[in-house]
């Protein structure tokens, strides 16, 4: 058991950080693979650090809705106004462009997706709702109906969305008749059977529900019935303080801390196991590329290339460097390389690479293949290693070159330390018509 907590803050986005105890389960389930997110309206655009007043409440109050209602009858009672069903899906399309249309809005509902994104192993993810989330800023494949399911089965991110997406705006569940309709399908359809077979088979954390939500109450009592009531054991991240008299009963563990912030500490203690890298890495890779595009752009202007045809070399080792720290941030919302293991294994691929290449004296390959397994080894490296980086290459110089004085240098001696490269590189040249030389060479992200 790990007791993780943080300051002592009260601002709105801190003040619910409480310290809590991290079950030592949790941990090695999401080592293992085996850690599920089962994420509510609660960690999406329906948070109060979103919207001032909730979908519920605003619908509530356009109809004049006072008394005790729950969410599924309150939508069907909006649709059975005049053109309701079409109200309703405007409604909810206008909320979301609303918070897309205001990146501050934008960040606070997609706190909990961000902070979930580098754990890799999380792969498998859960969620009634209807926004894009997941998909925009976890990389997920959503899976919204069985014809979906064929991408189940690939190792990428998935998410389930059993109430829809906003993105098929017929799949949307939020009347009574569509819950009614939903349900039926769980227990019954290719969704459901998957469905039961996670919460079988793996760990649970519900995220972004109450014990009084309707969706969590419908799904979990419906599947508590169908299994017999042997379903696992579970954790609910919720700040009501009564949960644990609520949930004891059906076997949920409740966690009191902000959804986010749990996941935030999950990350540390993950981190702290050398399971997963620091999202720290990233801040470091865009300085780097930063750093490594200025450099490709001085000397690009530096020489005239007819005249010194070998700084293709250095050119092309620049681009694989750049590719690589390009690809790590594209790939950031999928945790793609905030694992070591997978970014270790990679290298070991290059460096195999490299060496057929060199052996079949294809130098533009071998410059730009050493650019790119150096981009590879800054993401492992620490400070002092990034810093040791060399930001130009030269075949036949066996030290490393960090700035462009020093590269120039090597370069005015006039002096062929690789003479086989050396003729490649006056070939390749020889082909531009432009007799300035003014011309940049690129190495494309291929081999």
């Amino acid at each position: 058991m790990h007791i993780v907590g943080s300051g002592n803050c009260e601002c709105a986005f801190c003040k619910n950080q409480n310290t809590f105890d991290l079950p030592d389960d949790i941990i090695e389930a999401a080592e293992c693979g085996n850690l599920v997110i089962f994420a509510g309206a609660g960690v999406s655009t329906e948070s109060k650090t979103v919207f001032k007043y909730s979908l519920f409440e605003d619908v509530q109050r356009e109809l004049e809705i006072k008394e005790d209602i729950s969410f599924s009858k309150l939508m069907s009672k909006y649709c059975d106004t005049a053109n309701g069903r079409i109200k309703l899906l405007k409604k909810i399309k206008d909320r979301f462009d609303y918070v897309t249309s205001f990146p501050e809005l934008q960040r606070r509902a997609s706190s909990f997706h961000r902070e979930l994104s580098s754990i890799y192993m999380i792969n498998e993810i859960i969620t009634t709702n209807w926004d894009d989330l997941f998909e925009r800023y976890c990389g997920a494949i959503p899976i919204v109906t069985p014809e979906d399911f064929v991408f189940w089965t690939l190792p990428d991110r998935k998410v389930l969305k059993i109430h829809g997406s906003i993105h098929n705006l017929g799949s949307i569940i939020a009347t009574e008749e569509d819950y009614n309709k939903c349900y039926n399908t769980l227990n019954t359809g290719l969704i459901g059977s998957s469905l039961k077979m996670i919460l079988a088979t793996k760990y649970v954390i519900f995220c972004g529900y109450s014990f009084g939500d309707e969706d969590f109450n419908c799904i979990y009592n419906s599947l508590l019935k169908e299994m017999n009531g042997l379903m696992p054991h579970a954790f609910i991240v919720t700040l009501d303080d009564n949960a644990i008299e609520k949930f004891k009963s059906i076997n949920i563990t409740p966690i009191f801390t902000d959804a986010t912030y749990f996941i935030s500490k999950l990350k540390d203690a993950l981190n702290a196991k050398s399971l997963i890298l620091p999202d720290e890495l990233y801040k470091s890779v865009n300085l780097m590329l930063d750093k490594v595009g200025d450099e490709h752009d001085l000397l690009s202007s530096a020489f005239n290339i007819k005249e010194h045809p070998e700084i293709i070399y250095s050119l092309f080792y620049q681009d694989g460097l750049i590719h690589a720290l390009e690809r790590v941030l594209a790939l950031k919302r999928t945790g793609y390389y905030s694992n070591p293991y997978r970014i270790s294994h990679t290298i070991d691929s290059y460096i195999k690479w490299k060496s057929k290449k060199s052996k079949k004296k294809l130098y533009t390959d071998v410059a730009y293949i050493e650019g790119y397994l150096n981009g590879l080894v800054y993401i492992l490296a620490d400070d002092e290693h990034r810093s040791k980086i060399p930001l130009y290459f030269m075949f036949g110089y066996n030290s490393d070159i960090f700035t462009l004085d020093e590269y120039k240098n090597l370069i005015n001696t006039n002096e062929i330390l690789h003479r086989t490269s050396h003729k490649l590189a006056q070939k390749i040249v020889s082909t531009i018509t432009n007799e300035s030389g003014e011309m940049v060479f690129h190495h494309t992200p291929f081999l």
